[in-house]
């Protein structure tokens, strides 16, 4: 099956199943924005996660109730999290933009991992971001793998040896990114259906 059918089975699948409940997790998003205010960040951390299923309580290896640590912490990067989701906010997915979100999933990531027992919680800081800014690609293991069957390593390695450096287990994300970007790319350039940053992710979901 080529990329058009596969895409077009893809957001067909997306429309009448999983999107409505994705449209509620970006709603909450709107509503409860803050992430100043404890109440509002816990929420999202709590819905996104479950929902989700990112595993945060499974993979915490600190001290206290997972969600309420990673919330708390959250909080304390609020003045980040505002400054560069505005920036990120309103602009089209494309190579300068995937820099960005990569450094700073890796700035979120690595501040939570001092309160999660060095836990990196690659998958949950992808999720939380992306609902807040639909621009930013979901990481899981499922997309991970998917990935790899659709992009080949050639051609994602420019654009990968561009991002920033990071600790060598962040790097995942910053691999899944760049390959994320050939996608998208040939998804816009192959296809007439210029799918969003959702809908390439609900593709790989589906492969």
């Amino acid at each position: 099956m080529d990329l058009t059918a596969k895409l077009e089975q893809a957001i067909k699948i997306y429309e009448v199943g999983w999107k409505p409940v994705d449209d509620e997790l970006y709603d909450l998003c709107r509503r409860r924005a803050s992430h100043r205010d404890y109440s509002d960040v816990y929420t999202k951390v709590t819905m996104i996660g479950r929902i989700y299923e990112a595993g945060i309580s499974r993979a915490f290896r600190g001290s206290g109730n997972a969600e309420v640590v990673v919330a708390r912490e959250l909080v304390a990067q609020s003045g980040l999290l505002e400054e560069q989701l505005v920036a990120l906010t309103g602009r089209q997915f494309d190579r300068q933009i995937a820099l960005e979100i990569v450094e700073l999933h890796g700035r979120i990531t690595g501040s939570l991992a001092t309160s999660t027992g060095n836990v990196w919680l690659t998958s949950f800081v992808s999720k939380y971001l992306h609902f807040h800014c639909p621009v930013v690609p979901i990481y899981d293991s499922n997309a991970a793998g998917s990935i790899g069957r659709l992009v080949g390593r050639g051609p994602a390695a420019s654009i990968r040896d561009s991002m920033v450096n990071l600790k060598e287990w962040a790097t995942a994300y910053r691999n899944f990114v760049a390959a994320f970007v050939v996608l998208y790319e040939r998804a816009w350039a192959e296809t007439s259906l210029k799918p969003s940053v959702k809908e390439v992710d609900y593709l790989l979901w589906q492969t």
